[in-house]
């Protein structure tokens, strides 16, 4: 995440779970917010948070690393957003990346 520059760019404010969909109230209690935004290579891990917080969450799916390519994407629904790395998000426009679940709408 340093090495991407995406630390920086969200000014610190990043939140590292190991199982982050059963860490949600979690993140709410310390983050309360409108709207979320939720990075993972793991779709099923997006889809299991987008079912719970529907609107209020952007999925962005980075087509990286290890799992980006499994069997189990197609499986899933399509997260908002789509990048091919994770460093793409410094340069992505932040209100069209919040604004991509509402043109999307809830799944």
């Amino acid at each position: 995440m340093n090495r991407s520059g995406l630390f920086e760019a969200v000014g610190g404010r990043v939140l590292i779970y190991i199982h982050k969909e059963k860490e949600l109230d979690d993140v709410e209690r310390r983050h309360p917010a409108a709207h979320y935004v939720l990075v993972d290579d793991k779709v099923r891990i997006l889809a299991a948070v987008k079912e719970r917080w529907g609107e209020r969450l952007t999925t962005v799916f980075p087509r990286q690393g290890h799992y980006a390519h499994a069997p189990d994407v197609a499986r899933h629904p399509a997260p908002d957003v789509t990048i091919d790395r994770i460093g793409d998000l410094t340069t992505y426009d932040m209100p069209a990346l919040l604004d991509a679940a509402r043109r999307k709408g809830t799944r």
